[in-house]
């Protein structure tokens, strides 16, 4: 292997590894549920895949079969769907709360409906105003 190769492969090997760090310190936040810190982990992760899908094609050129990395990327990406399915989970369970505390739909406070008050006489062109 040539030595502008095994540079090429040292770089993919460092930015995977900065990607399965990044996707353990997301599924910690996950884990602790803390927000502020999964949003700063999540756009790490982030970073770090897209520094490492920019590496990707050329490695796939140079080493197409090795299978370590295979199992790497493997994992990386069982992982990343467990990330997925975590975040949709968590979502859902905002979505019933925020069903429950702003209910869709049409809801009125006062009067018959989700109109405006006098609707009914305005569309028909009965609506005057007071006078005193």
């Amino acid at each position: 292997m040539t030595p502008a190769a095994q540079s090429l492969l040292r770089e993919f090997d460092v930015s995977l590894t900065a990607v399965e760090q990044a996707l353990a310190v997301v599924n910690a936040g996950l884990a602790h549920e803390n927000a502020d810190h999964l949003e700063v982990a999540c756009q790490s992760l982030q970073d770090a895949l897209l520094a490492c899908t920019a590496a990707r094609p050329q490695w796939l050129k140079l080493q197409p079969a090795d299978p370590r990395l295979r199992a790497r990327l493997e994992f990386v990406r069982s992982g990343i769907a467990h990330v997925r399915e975590g975040m949709a989970r968590r979502a859902a369970g905002v979505q019933r709360a925020l069903q429950i505390l702003l209910p869709s739909g049409p809801v009125a406070t006062y009067g018959r409906g989700a109109a405006s008050f006098a609707s009914d006489r305005r569309s028909d062109a009965s609506f005057t105003s007071l006078s005193a």
